[in-house]
């Protein structure tokens, strides 16, 4: 099931020593959702920001995650549902 796209949203993150970035759990909607697995990665280039997305999951969902490095703004981009 497709949800609404460019959902804004609160993420708890883990930002690696060194460099990277993995989301760990994702609050929107009065609910958190422990995200399992970090199933890919990647960025592009709008101007002068890098703009990453995210595609996780947990055990009945799935989102592409995106996060903007110059706002610090993380959206859902897209999301799936086994329901």
């Amino acid at each position: 099931m497709e949800e609404d796209k460019d959902i804004a949203i609160e993420v708890l993150a883990h930002f690696k020593p060194g460099g990277g970035l993995r989301p760990q759990i994702i609050k929107y909607g009065g609910r958190k959702y422990p995200i399992k697995q970090v199933s890919l990665v990647h960025s592009i280039t709008d101007g002068a920001v890098r703009i990453y997305f995210f595609s996780v999951s947990d055990d009945t969902n799935f989102w592409k995650l995106g996060f903007n490095t110059q706002n610090l703004r993380w959206w859902i981009e897209d999301q799936y549902s086994k329901d």
